[in-house]
């Protein structure tokens, strides 16, 4: 395809047809120019969840995924969901039949289907569909917000599935819509600066209502730099997990070139809710693909492709971004504004199995161990499995993993737990992964698919104690220790009583956890 003929096609409206069989664009018909009115008599708003709040990010665990009928996806695709999640399809009580019968005669696993009934405009699912936290009560919640199109039964939506799966609601007056929206499930989201633009209230009320009824501490609010009609942010950009984000990337000839790179540069300068920058990938969409319009659901991760010689290379960036994870390419009516993260949205498991945990960073010296921790919280309340809280790890001389049991954390942490990966003699790189069991029959992994990674240093760090620097504590440092006690020095290695003072006692105790 000819530059000219991709820009033809990233420009051109595209369209979905409403309950009564008209089509509309995902953008505004000149009829709904006239008709912005309708957004502010559309909004609803209730006091904000119990606090603490945490907004769902795209990669935790899902329990099913709203789509919509008459469909954006085709069946094959809907077979593929229905694999492993139910497939909640809205869809007017006059067209279940027919969806039915779609479905079915695809060969989707229809016990894996089901239906909320009530009208709706479009197929963009993402769009209009609810926004997710886990608030202060521990439920999982539904926190709606404004559609920033005027179509009221699209609008409406969030509050259908809330009704139907039996959520808690709550709703704002924030004007947005979900395309332009991502977040790391910490607190930290992102959008275009369309935000800014389509809502009445001031920039400082949007970061407010955010972190009000979202939880989100950090929301960075960037210019488009892709310069189209919908300056949505999944059209270029995408969180993969808590520490990696995935930025569109185009040849130095491309009209926006300076304005990705600018952007890219910008995510690769902010810092990660644990206060390290984020790692940033590239998919090359050199004709404006919609590579980054992918929708990540548990194991699976859902890439849009078209047919062409760059599709192998995007698969492989996902791979390369995202270990372990089943990276899957379909075809479909797509464009470079909107393909299949705009036409279907995760709807998260609602008791699930919460593990939260910073991976350990490459090393520059040699380690006795690897501390892991992590907080695990069971949202179904059944209670943990303790002898089922583990890490899992192997180094890249092993061909399976060994496992070390967590405890709780001896610090004083709510739901924290720890354990440690051995020392290694060689340099060689640990693959690991965290697994928790609750008595709900959750199962459950962090990452969801696949092994964090870190090189490690061989070889034996000095600890309190080695005083010969060896590698190896022995009576040798017995009696380095005992000669610095009695000297009367105060040594905070070897004032075990915290007191200031190192005496007899610490010589004792010293002793015993040397040669013991």
């Amino acid at each position: 395809m000819n530059y000219l003929l991709s820009l033809l096609f990233f420009i051109a409206p595209l369209f979905s047809t409403d309950k009564n069989g008209f089509e509309l664009p995902i953008g505004l018909t000149e009829e709904e120019k006239g008709k912005m009115h309708l957004i502010k008599e559309m909004s609803r708003s209730t006091d904000p969840p119990p606090t603490p709040i945490r907004n769902i990010a795209e990669y935790e665990r899902m329990e099913g995924v709203l789509i919509r009928y008459p469909f954006g996806i085709s069946t094959s695709i809907i077979k593929e969901m229905a694999e492993d999640l139910t497939v909640y399809c809205l869809v007017s009580s006059g067209s279940q039949n027919s969806a039915n019968n779609s479905m079915n005669n695809a060969g989707v696993n229809m016990d894996n289907v089901e239906y909320i009934i009530g009208g709706t405009d479009s197929y963009w699912t993402r769009d209009y569909g609810p926004w997710w936290v886990v608030d202060g009560n521990r439920d999982i919640s539904v926190v709606d917000f404004t559609y920033n199109r005027p179509r009221p039964n699209d609008n409406q939506a969030p509050s259908k599935v809330s009704d139907y799966l039996n959520t808690p609601y709550f709703s704002n007056e924030f004007v947005t819509a979900g395309g332009n929206y991502m977040t790391d499930g910490y607190g930290i989201s992102a959008s275009s600066s369309l935000v800014y633009e389509e809502n009445s209230m001031s920039d400082a009320m949007i970061h407010t209502t955010l972190n009000e009824y979202y939880g989100v501490h950090t929301y960075h609010v960037v210019d488009d730099p892709n310069n189209t009609y919908i300056d949505h942010i999944d059209c270029w950009g995408k969180y993969l997990s808590p520490h990696k984000v995935l930025i569109r990337e185009v040849p130095t000839w491309h009209a926006q070139y300076d304005e990705i790179e600018e952007v890219a540069d910008y995510f690769a300068n902010t810092m990660t809710t644990y206060g390290e920058p984020w790692e940033v990938f590239r998919v090359y969409t050199g004709s404006n693909q919609p590579y980054t319009n992918s929708i990540i659901l548990n194991e699976k991760v859902m890439v849009p492709i078209m047919n062409n010689s760059y599709d192998d290379d995007a698969l492989a960036a996902y791979a390369e971004a995202m270990p372990g994870y089943e990276i899957i390419g379909f075809t479909g009516s797509w464009e470079s504004t909107d393909a299949l993260h705009c036409r279907a949205k995760g709807i998260p498991d609602l008791e699930m199995l919460q593990i939260f945990h910073n991976p350990i960073n490459d090393q520059s010296e040699a380690q006795n161990s690897y501390q892991v921790d992590a907080i695990i919280d069971d949202l179904s309340e059944a209670g943990l499995i303790f002898d089922e809280l583990k890490v899992f790890w192997k180094n890249s001389t092993m061909s399976d993993y060994e496992n070390v049991l967590l405890e709780v954390c001896p610090w004083e942490m709510v739901d924290c737990y720890w354990g440690s990966i051995p020392g290694q003699s060689d340099d060689t790189e640990i693959q690991y992964y965290i697994q928790a069991v609750d008595n709900s029959g959750r199962l459950e992994t962090l990452p969801l698919a696949g092994y964090y990674s870190f090189t490690a240093i061989g070889g034996t760090a000095f600890e309190d104690g080695d005083l010969n620097l060896d590698g190896v504590i022995n009576i040798l440092d017995v009696i380095s220790l005992v000669n610095i006690v009695l000297s009367g020095e105060q040594n905070s290695m070897a004032d075990l009583n915290s007191d200031g003072i190192a005496n007899i006692l610490d010589i004792i105790i010293l002793v015993n956890i040397i040669l013991g």
